[in-house]
């Protein structure tokens, strides 16, 4: 087994982590051992119903990945603030030690974070210092609409001070009816980082009511190690609305 730990983080809140987690898990886990983690769940009295990890189950089913979540606020907050307001107090050392005691039975362990890279868990611990605690490289979600150079330019900036690798940016839920401003951002993205993988999970054509289904995955520039062997269509951007 590789052991390798994969730290899901954001540009920001609600840019599809959770589907690009569960999308990555369901590629992974035909030919290795994965685990899911959410290690700090907010928004959710019950998890397994109304949270993440409700989510992870309906696309994954049960049995083909193991799904954990470790520490479950009530209110949509920063874990921090979440955690005050509830009267709790959030254990970094314990949910450290569980998560590095799953990665050693897992090939990959899949942890995703909640909220952007710096978001903060308690007063003395953020995301970032988490995913570097596990030893863990990134896989960055971003959004394509107007905005995400900027939150993606800070959040590599941010990953790069830090000493945490970057897996691949992954732009998730690129539109069908895409204009000049989606494309030119990955265009922009291409340019600007063209070491780093890109991956796009556009809108499919149809989407069923598999939550994962809907996706039709591209990739721009080198293909990650991390989905190697995988059947992924690169992406041309030819011919794609562009600005004169």
């Amino acid at each position: 087994m590789t052991n390798r730990t994969i730290f899901v983080t954001g540009t920001d809140t609600d840019v599809g982590k959770t589907v690009v987690a569960a999308w990555l898990a369901a590629t992974l886990s035909p030919h290795q051992r994965v685990t899911l983690v959410k290690p700090f769940q907010t928004g959710a009295v019950d998890p397994s119903s109304d949270g993440d990890e409700a989510f992870y189950r309906a696309a994954l089913g049960e049995g083909t990945v193991e799904i954990r979540t470790l520490v479950s606020l009530p209110e949509p907050l920063a874990p921090s603030i979440a955690a005050e307001r509830a009267n709790a107090r959030i254990d970094v050392a314990a949910a450290l030690v569980e998560c590095r005691a799953i990665a050693k039975q897992s090939d990959i362990t899949l942890v995703e974070g909640a909220g952007g890279l710096l978001v903060s868990i308690t007063a003395e611990h953020d995301m970032a210092g988490f995913a570097a605690a596990l030893d863990a490289s990134l896989v960055i979600v971003a959004r394509p609409s107007l905005g995400t150079l900027n939150h993606t330019t800070l959040t590599l900036e941010a990953a790069e001070r830090r000493g945490l690798p970057v897996e691949v940016i992954v732009i998730s839920g690129f539109p069908r009816d895409a204009g000049v401003t989606e494309w030119e951002n990955l265009r922009w993205l291409r340019d600007r980082y063209p070491a780093l993988p890109l991956l796009v999970l556009a809108e499919a054509p149809l989407a069923p009511s598999d939550p994962l289904a809907g996706l039709d995955p591209h990739i721009l520039g080198p293909l990650p190690p991390l989905l190697g062997g995988q059947d992924i269509p690169a992406l041309d951007l030819a011919g794609q609305p562009s600005e004169s």
